[in-house]
C-alpha cells in the first residue's frame, strides 16, 4: 500500500465540511491508524468562520502539494477552489459532487486534488466521496498519454 500525505483547507463557507473530512480520516487517538494509510496529515485553515479568499487557502494547498501527495480543497460552489488548484501546473484537481464524479476524475485523469462545494455536497455523502478519491486507482493506459498532452498545454 502507497504511503499517502495529504493537505486539506478550506474557505469560510467550506469549514464545517472540511472539519467533517478531517475527523473522518483522522485517528481518534494516538493508537489508531489514520484512514486511507496517511502518514502526514496538515490542515492549512481556515479554522474559523472569518473570511478567507479562496485562492489564498489554494495557495497553501498548493505549496504543500509540492510534499503531499493528496490534497482536498472546499468552499461553498466548489468552482473557484479548482480553478484556482488547476493553475499549478503540479496539481490536477477535480470539483466532485458524487462518488462517480470522484471515481472517474481518479481513474481517468489521476487527480490528486479533490475540491467540493459545501453549499452542494451533503456530509452525509462526503465520506463516500472521500473513499472513492483514497480508493480508485488511476487507469493509465489511453488516459495517460491525454494527461501527458495536458503536461504541455
Amino acid at each position: 500500500m502507497e504511503d499517502v500525505s495529504l493537505a486539506i483547507g478550506s474557505d469560510h463557507r467550506g469549514i464545517k465540511l472540511k472539519k467533517y473530512i478531517y475527523n473522518y480520516v483522522a485517528p481518534n487517538t494516538d493508537e489508531e491508524p489514520t484512514k486511507f494509510n496517511i502518514s502526514v496529515l496538515i490542515d492549512v485553515g481556515a479554522y474559523d468562520d472569518k473570511s478567507v479568499d479562496y485562492p489564498d487557502i489554494v495557495s497553501e494547498v498548493a505549496n504543500n502539494m509540492e510534499h503531499q501527495t493528496h490534497g482536498i480543497l472546499v468552499c461553498g460552489s466548489g468552482f473557484g477552489v479548482t480553478i484556482a488548484a488547476n493553475r499549478y501546473p503540479h496539481i490536477r484537481a477535480a470539483n466532485c459532487r458524487t462518488v462517480k464524479d470522484a471515481v472517474m476524475a481518479r481513474k481517468h485523469n489521476n487527480i490528486n486534488v479533490l475540491c467540493l462545494g459545501a453549499d452542494f455536497v451533503k456530509i452525509t455523502d462526503a465520506k463516500d466521496i472521500v473513499k472513492a478519491f483514497f480508493n480508485t486507482k488511476f487507469e493509465g493506459g489511453r488516459h495517460e498519454k491525454r494527461l501527458g498532452k495536458l503536461r504541455n498545454v
